[in-house]
């Protein structure tokens, strides 16, 4: 599944205030036509090539300012290769916008599939095989992941799946497992996104999946059945509308979001009540990571300048802006991270249970995986 059904997709704890700043702020133009949001930059040479990129809504949108991180991005390569760049942001989706445009294809690259959909679009032949030199910086454990896919999309960054919680009352080492999760007290109190309309739903059901069916070695639905008496009315469509919730709600209150809200709290002097934990299962960690990836599209006409756009993307130019504008960890394994990341946990102490449930199987199953979890909470 890709960003855009949910467009808040790599949305973190943006006040109320803060998002309207930002819609008053984005300086690029915008212009709503049919499927798309279109972003143009003007800093190229007027009558040089043309790239068109579709990405995600919120792609570098939560730094201090998204015009000067989007000038930095593209803008940068702009100059460098005398080319124009078009950012188009499908309000369909990613995948979906690839598929349809099978044909007729009208983007070059395109930023922000999944291990979750990228391995799709691969099977889908929609996307051009290319191994860029500069993945000798990019973590080989992010490309092992993406299986027969890293031939085509090359990861540019990744992070986990968190459970938010109150550090004034969830005191000490919480790290659930899932059977303290399913708890009357915790589990009323858990806000959790739709798999059917969220991204971060569906992570989260394939973070449960994973965990129940390889280190417990049980049925996935039990626990779903087991919580749903306490979820039917804090299950939302998307991760904003949760986490609108969570900011209002008590302090026992649990929310399926990200790792990386702990350092972005910090960083933009928010406080630092919130922790953001995974789950353990006979001492050790677990958690789910998504992996978001860049690829050129099939169909392209300007493959050199896309091959040329890759490599820059991973170097460090865009990969150090990754931290402070997508709240993710940078792919390029080179880059440092700021100081507002030691309030996160340590995703080397992590084990991710995507090494069990890897893109293949998510591919071949999740469509069942949905309905099943449907039927479960019906």
């Amino acid at each position: 599944m890709d960003p855009a059904p949910e467009v808040e997709r790599k949305g973190r704890q943006l006040k109320p205030f803060e998002k309207k700043l930002i819609a008053l702020v984005i300086v690029l133009v915008v212009v709503i036509a049919g499927f798309s949001v279109f972003y143009y930059l003007q800093t190229g040479d007027n009558h040089g090539k043309t790239l068109v990129v579709y990405t995600y809504s919120s792609f570098m949108a939560y730094g201090l300012n998204k015009t000067a991180a989007y000038n930095a991005v593209f803008g940068t390569f702009e100059k460098e290769y005398g080319v124009n760049i078009v950012v188009r942001t499908p309000a369909q989706g990613l995948l979906p916008t690839l598929e349809a445009q099978k044909g007729n294809p009208q983007a070059d690259i395109v930023i922000g599939l999944t291990n979750v959909n990228g391995i799709q679009a691969v099977q889908n032949g929609l996307l051009v095989k290319y191994r860029s030199p500069a993945t000798e910086d990019i973590n080989s454990t992010l490309m092992d992941e993406m299986g027969m896919a890293s031939a085509f999309l090359t990861p540019y960054e990744y992070s986990y799946l968190g459970i938010d919680y109150n550090k004034t009352h969830f005191t000490g080492n919480f790290v659930p497992s899932f059977s303290d999760l399913a708890r009357q007290a915790n589990a009323t109190n858990m806000l959790l996104e739709n798999p059917a309309t969220s991204e971060t739903g569906q992570e989260f059901l394939l973070w449960e999946i994973a965990y129940y069916q390889y280190l417990m070695n049980e049925n996935w639905t039990s626990w779903w059945s087991s919580v749903k008496p306490y979820t039917t009315n804090h299950i939302y469509d998307s991760w904003s509308t949760a986490f609108s919730q969570f900011e209002s709600a008590n302090a026992s209150s649990l929310l399926v979001s990200y790792q990386s809200d702990p350092a972005y709290n910090d960083y933009f002097g928010y406080g630092n009540f919130t922790g953001s934990t995974v789950t353990s299962h006979a001492g050790l960690d677990y958690g789910w990571r998504t992996i978001y990836n860049i690829g050129i599209v099939n169909g392209s006409a300007n493959i050199g300048l896309d091959e040329a756009f890759i490599n820059y993307f991973l170097g460090p130019t865009v990969q150090n802006l990754i931290p402070t504008n997508e709240w993710m960890y940078p792919a390029n394994t080179t880059i440092h991270l700021p100081s507002v990341y030691n309030t996160t946990t340590n995703p080397s102490g992590i084990i991710p249970l995507n090494r069990f449930l890897n893109a293949t199987a998510i591919s071949m199953n999740l469509q069942t995986w949905d309905v099943e979890w449907i039927n479960t909470m019906e």
